[in-house]
């Protein structure tokens, strides 16, 4: 299994560093996205992931027990508090989907559409739960979209979010790989027909991909995503910089089998009115350098766990 996942991960975007992993907060500028200027956005957050080996997940119950064991070691030897949630290993579950045309033209235009379906205990909750994400190395050519809802949408956040995402130990290099993201979300009783003109109709910046209204939209190589997920606690870095931490593994069904995709992950937001300070800055972005380096054995190259199904 191992094998065949780095197999999968081989062939990710170069590499470019950015300067996001410091402790400023830029305002990335307005730039033309088409005949429009898109909304200025600001760096409101930051992920940092790390994927795991998934052989150290068969079980994954117990996969998520030892590693939130190893992430409370590191945290003590470092110096960093752990606020941990009254109850650490409850499990979140999850349906995930993305839709894309046969031709993965959302894709190759920087754009991701995702679906999920929650779960309270074996039974599916009501609503579907999309967003439109546009992702690029480059923070203005990520953000030179207007992801604003059409009219009559109701946004799931008062605000479209533009983060940074960090990628430990990228497969294209050994790297940190870092992209830059918005995207805005929002929920629906009913599930919506999945064509471009449907979708483009609740999203209007996806207009300017030329499609015509029929073009189907289906799910990205037929794959189902089982979405199993911990938060237990928060990383407190200091300064009132917290991290609020995921393990994640996706089960994914595939013609050979069913491959898993295990990730550790934790984010912070940025404030508009402040900076961190230096020593919180540090201490974050070299969590995961000090959590792979005391156990290599748990993670392996990495990338988006997305990519798995596009690649």
């Amino acid at each position: 299994m191992k094998s065949m996942l780095r197999t999968i991960l081989l062939g990710t975007l170069p590499v470019l560093m950015v300067a996001c992993a410091t402790q400023t907060t830029p305002v990335v500028p307005e730039v033309k996205a088409t005949e429009a200027v898109a909304p200025q956005y600001f760096l409101n957050a930051s992920e940092y992931k790390l994927l795991l080996n998934p052989e150290m997940f068969t079980d994954y119950v117990s996969g998520f027990e030892n590693y939130w064991k190893i992430i409370n070691e590191v945290a003590l030897a470092e110096g960093i508090a752990i606020v941990a949630e009254e109850n650490p290993m409850k499990l979140k579950h999850k349906d995930v989907k993305f839709y894309d045309t046969p031709n993965l033209d959302l894709r190759k235009q920087g754009f991701v559409f995702r679906e999920r379906i929650k779960y309270k205990g074996a039974e599916k909750k009501t609503g579907y739960d999309y967003v439109l994400k546009h992702t690029h190395l480059d923070p203005v050519i990520a953000s030179s979209v207007d992801l604003t809802l059409a009219e009559g949408f109701v946004p799931k956040s008062p605000e479209i979010e533009l983060e940074s995402d960090l990628v430990y130990y990228s497969a294209a290099n050994g790297s940190t790989q870092t992209s830059y993201t918005i995207s805005n979300a929002f929920i629906q009783d009913v599930q919506p027909k999945m064509t471009y003109g449907t979708i483009q109709s609740i999203y209007p910046a996806l207009s300017l991909l030329e499609l015509t209204d029929e073009t189907e939209l289906v799910l990205v190589n037929g794959m189902y995503i089982d979405e199993w997920k911990v938060g237990p606690g928060k990383l407190d870095c200091g300064d009132g910089l917290y991290g609020d931490i995921d393990i994640t593994i996706w089960l994914v069904e595939t013609s050979e089998g069913t491959v898993a995709i295990p990730e550790f992950s934790f984010d912070h937001e940025y404030l508009k009115d402040r900076e961190y300070a230096a020593d919180a800055m540090a201490r974050c972005t070299s969590f995961i350098t000090k959590l792979n380096d005391y156990k290599p054995e748990w993670s392996v190259a990495g990338n988006q766990k997305s990519a798995f199904l596009f690649e």
